[in-house]
């Protein structure tokens, strides 16, 4: 005969609002995630964050970025960002972007939204494996 266990203190709450909503569709992910982790299946992103720089190239890569699902501009601090996340269906467009911006100071690679190790030595490689199945 084993001993039940005290309740928490949201179980002893009266039923007043639904411990989960029906549809989430209007959540970001973020919040989805927190809310209800795992409800929502989310894609595989790499994003690549680079500044703007003058050149004959800065308009390549805009508009190789801005064929991100997810093109944001942000600033940080004093400092301009243009962000673009790419899926796994647009490994090409990512590696492309990489090549004009990978040198360039102030260019980040992030995994899933985080800033990782190793992001450009082993995760984009690994990432353009997806090269040509987007096609």
């Amino acid at each position: 005969m084993g001993r039940e266990r005290a309740k928490t203190f949201a179980d002893r709450l009266p039923p007043v609002v639904p411990r989960e909503e029906e549809d989430i569709s209007h959540l970001s992910d973020e919040m989805a995630d927190i809310l209800y982790p795992g409800r929502r299946p989310r894609p595989f992103r790499v994003a690549i964050e680079f500044e703007p720089f003058e050149g004959r190239d800065h308009e390549r890569a805009l508009a190789l970025a801005r064929r991100s699902p997810q093109y944001k501009e942000k600033t940080e601090g004093d400092r301009r960002l243009h962000h673009a996340a790419f899926e796994t269906r647009q490994a090409a467009d990512s590696r492309a972007l990489f090549q004009i911006v990978g040198s360039r100071p102030g260019t980040e690679v992030l995994v899933d939204g985080k800033r990782v190790p190793y992001a450009t030595d082993l995760w984009l490689p690994l990432f353009w494996l997806f090269v040509g199945e987007g096609a």
